[in-house]
């Protein structure tokens, strides 16, 4: 600056009217839309030049620049003349612009308007009106609230912090700003820093500003410098050499308090703490102010600014600014804070979910094995145990009719347990078989037409003794009309279901006591309610009443026999159908089960029905573990006279096409529980003398699954999704042994 501008012709101002110059010289560049460059625009202006505004313009280059006096005043200069303005550009690496030449009009224009600028706001340097105080104080709050709404609006610690420290120290004119932080370690520890004095020594290593409690460290996490050529004290520790300093503890209660403390000069501060001062002096440091950042009840850090090229006097107002600042920090940090704990909760959540699905998975494939394994097992047991239970049960009879010599009244009393035990026995073993087999989908419906008279008729009159011995009135209330008597489904199992609902009718009502059946058709499903005057149920108890293995009572008050399969089997037997079975029961009133059984398609009457253009109609299995598809496809067939026969487990197909004998296999290739292809690789070679059609459901933009398919050995292929229209001609065409070629879709 000294080689272009003359200090005699410098005018002293106030330092807070550099903010109303640096605001009228936007303005004008703005105005006059000249180009402006600032010591931000140049960051490697030498540190004598302080702050500069540099106007050009096709007609106007000025320079005009401002340099610290005092610790409350600027000196403020002007270039003007061309040759100058040049000559300061080159100095920075600035090439002037070929048409710059500053001609008198527009100077004086510029002068004019600055004149202007000083006549309202005062910046000629006498003492500020009372309208740049308010206009000073404006631009204080604005720059606050600025600062404010820029630390709100992130969650983003780091970058609150690093907005935080460039924008204030911008706004106090100051050398150096940074955040000194607190780390609740021990106090020897050490972090690895960067080398910012190369020559300091052990003494120098402690802190400048830190005066916090000696049972924690800390470390300057975020800086802000006027000129780079200030050296950085970024990452810089220390080892608090300044606990014996006689102000120490006065100077921590008032940061905890949350109270700045204001250094205007450091050297006489400082003058009994050698290591300090020569760590400031060191750093250029020459005034402070310290403002601490408390989060909670916790000491978390320190704002602090220097100034390092003059001793500054600090206005109380820089002071309460930078305490306000230091406010909003700690509640941004605070937030920040919560939100990242936040987001570690979020994280360990989502793994402890993930976790914890897969434990699920892993104990549902577990139970779906393990309840396999058992039912394999009492399958297995059931049949090993019939055999041998038949040979006591007829062989106690047989002596019981025994020719050769009389027996003894004891010896009949024996014979007579020794059958009826086995024949409790058995039907407990039957019953397992049952439970097992419709488990592991090896029960078929015997489909018959029969009368619904004559079967109810059956079952009631089956249970006439023993009612008769506990003196409970039994009966049965029919109301069908003449054409409903004749019912199709599988009159064996349907016998059952009555009489494992009437044995327990029987055996829980009281002496006295009533039990009925009605039985009545609504249009295609037969209705059976067995009602009783018995114990009854509680309601907390109903929701058991059809579990595996379950009793109601405990083991001390049962007074009745049995294994808890009856009710279980029932409620399978009925499903198996497509039915339903209800219950609503009041304890010591009675009970009501309602059993409602669709009327099922026999293959004859199924046939009978068809149409004459219509293949002959035939069983149908279907292998399908997508449960929207396999509905759409058991309507459309079902309501084309076919009987099919859904399968979910793909693992099981061929022994259930060995037990039902299907005219046709209709198999998905995308089973979870099997590969597609190999199923109709094993139906092709071991379907025997029955042959059964065979078509594949593919994807058709997958062409590799019906090149599989067909390459197993399948008759056909169906495209999902599904199209009735096609789907049922495929069927049809397969039906009457006339197969197309390729995949119809």
């Amino acid at each position: 600056m000294p080689k272009f501008i003359d200090r005699g012709t410098e005018q002293a101002m106030p330092r807070a009217a550099l903010v109303l110059l640096g605001q009228f010289l936007r303005q004008y560049s703005q105005q006059q839309q000249l180009t402006l460059l600032t010591e931000e625009d140049l960051p490697a202006v030498a540190a004598d030049d302080g702050s500069f505004w540099c106007l050009r313009g096709p007609e106007l280059a000025v320079v005009v620049t401002a340099r610290p006096d005092r610790s409350d005043r600027v000196l403020v200069g002007l270039l003007a003349e061309a040759s100058a303005v040049a000559a300061w550009l080159a100095q920075h690496g600035i090439q002037p612009e070929p048409q710059t030449a500053t001609s008198l009009e527009a100077l004086g224009q510029f002068m004019l308007a600055w004149v202007q600028a000083c006549a309202q706001t005062n910046l000629s340097g006498s003492e500020t009106p009372s309208q740049t105080a308010i206009t000073w104080q404006q631009e204080r709050r604005l720059l606050l609230n600025q600062v404010i709404t820029k630390i709100q609006g992130s969650l983003e610690l780091a970058e609150i912090l690093e907005t935080t420290v460039a924008e204030v120290r911008r706004f106090l004119q100051a050398d150096r700003l940074l955040i000194y932080q607190f780390d609740q370690a021990p106090a020897d520890t050490t972090r690895p820093m960067a080398t910012v004095l190369d020559q300091a020594n052990s003494a120098a290593q402690a802190d400048s500003e830190a005066d916090q409690p000696p049972d924690i460290v800390g470390y300057i996490t975020y800086e802000s410098r006027s000129l780079d050529s200030l050296p950085s004290v970024l990452h810089y520790t220390e080892h608090l050499c300044f606990q014996n300093h006689p102000d120490y503890p006065d100077r921590a209660v008032h940061y905890r308090q949350g109270q700045p403390i204001v250094i205007d000069d450091v050297a006489h501060t400082y003058r009994h703490i050698p290591c300090m001062l020569a760590f400031l002096q060191q750093v250029q440091v020459k005034s402070k102010v310290v403002a601490p950042i408390l989060v909670g009840q916790r000491l978390w850090g320190l704002l602090i600014v220097h100034q390092c090229d003059d001793l500054r006097q600090w206005q109380p107002w820089e002071t309460e600014f930078l305490q306000h600042i230091a406010e909003h920090l700690a509640i941004a940090i605070n937030q920040a804070q919560l939100y990242h704990r936040l987001q570690q909760q979020t994280q360990n959540l989502e793994v402890c979910v993930v976790e914890r699905t897969q434990d699920l998975r892993d104990a549902l494939v577990a139970a779906e094995a393990a309840n396999r394994a058992k039912s394999e097992f009492l399958a297995t047991m059931s049949h090993e145990l019939r055999t041998p239970l038949t040979y006591i049960i007829g062989m106690s009879a047989t002596l019981q009719r025994w020719s050769l010599g009389e027996l003894t009244p004891r010896q009949r009393d024996y014979l007579s347990t020794i059958q009826t035990s086995g024949e409790h026995l058995l039907r407990v073993i039957n019953d397992i078989l049952d439970v097992s087999k419709i488990e592991n989908g090896r029960t078929v419906l015997d489909l018959r037409q029969f009368s619904l008279t004559s079967l109810c008729r059956q079952s009631v009159d089956a249970f006439r003794s023993e009612a008769a011995q506990n003196t409970i009135d039994i009966g049965l209330d029919l109301k069908l009309s003449n054409n409903q008597d004749t019912f199709v489904a599988d009159p064996r199992r349907v016998r059952q279901i009555l009489a494992n609902l009437l044995s327990n009718a029987v055996k829980f009502t009281p002496a006295s006591g009533k039990v009925v059946l009605r039985v009545r058709r609504e249009q295609n499903d037969a209705v059976f309610q067995i009602e009783d005057t018995g114990i009854g149920i509680s309601l907390t108890a109903q929701p058991l009443l059809f579990e595996k293995f379950q009793q109601l009572e405990s083991v001390r008050q049962r007074e009745h026999q049995g294994t808890g399969l009856g009710l279980a089997l029932t409620k399978q037997l009925v499903e198996l159908h497509g039915g339903s079975i209800k219950v609503s029961s009041e304890v010591g009133v009675g009970s009501t089960f309602t059993v409602r059984i669709p009327l099922q398609r026999s293959a004859a009457a199924a046939a009978a029905e068809a149409p004459a253009a219509e293949p002959v109609v035939g069983r149908i299995v279907l292998v399908e573990d997508n449960e929207e598809t396999a509905s759409l496809i058991c309507d459309m067939l079902t309501a084309a006279a076919y009987q099919v026969i859904w399968i979910v487990d793909g693992s099981r197909v061929l022994d259930q096409v060995e037990l039902l004998q299907p005219a046709a296999v209709i198999t998905s290739l995308s089973l979870a529980s099997a590969n597609g292809s190999d199923i109709i690789a094993a139906l092709r070679q071991d379907s025997g003398a029955l042959e059964p059609k065979i078509l594949a459901l593919v994807d058709p933009e997958d062409h590799t699954q019906a090149e599989q398919a067909l390459k197993a050995g399948a008759d056909d292929c169906v495209g999902k999704p599904i199209d009735p229209r096609q789907l049922l001609s495929i069927v049809n065409a397969a039906m009457t042994a006339q197969p197309s070629f390729g995949v119809n879709h």
